[in-house]
């Protein structure tokens, strides 16, 4: 089911986000961290968000706005995930110059990246604490066969699926040895 394929897709999300808090946490403790997890974190969160998750859980909404009416929390959610997708754009983008040896205050940098931990964590829990919610009450089975079949075959997770991407060897890598 859609729905279970969502909810799982939010726990890998949420794996990685600890590993962020990690970063932040050592980032506040003045000690050095590698720049290049964090960016394959980021990577990943706005690549599969933005192509696959996100766009997954709009179709979604779309029927359920379509088959149910209005309901408020859903339709700010596809405005919410454009803008989770600017805020993690601006991040990327900041993370990018630090990778490029440009000097970005330590401040600067926790301030954004808590920032960006805060915006994804919010959405992911409101996402399961209200809207997964709604629609498992409101969807029947034959919903969520209308909207799997509307979305087509599982996609592949690059991360968390049967094969990594070669991208993200290094952050699967590092998450096997606990960092």
């Amino acid at each position: 089911m859609l729905g279970n394929i969502i909810s799982r897709e939010h726990s890998y999300m949420v794996r990685l986000l600890i590993i962020l808090d990690q970063k932040l946490n050592l980032l506040k403790q003045e000690k050095s961290i590698n720049y290049l997890i964090i960016n394959d974190i980021v990577s990943y969160l706005q690549r599969h968000s933005e192509m696959t998750h996100h766009p997954k859980e709009d179709l979604i909404y779309h029927y359920f706005l379509e088959h149910y009416g209005d309901n408020n929390n859903i339709a700010n959610l596809l405005e919410e995930h454009k803008n989770l997708s600017e805020t993690t754009k601006r991040f990327a983008d900041l993370l990018e110059m630090v990778l490029q040896d440009t000097v970005v205050p330590n401040d600067v940098f926790r301030e954004h990246l808590e920032h960006f931990i805060h915006q994804q964590k919010k959405h992911l829990d409101f996402e399961e604490r209200e809207i997964l919610p709604t629609l498992k009450r409101h969807f029947t089975e034959q919903d969520w066969l209308a909207v799997e079949k509307l979305w087509g075959s599982e996609d592949s997770d690059p991360l968390f699926g049967q094969s990594i991407d070669k991208e993200y060897q290094r952050l699967s890598e590092y998450m096997k040895s606990d960092g």
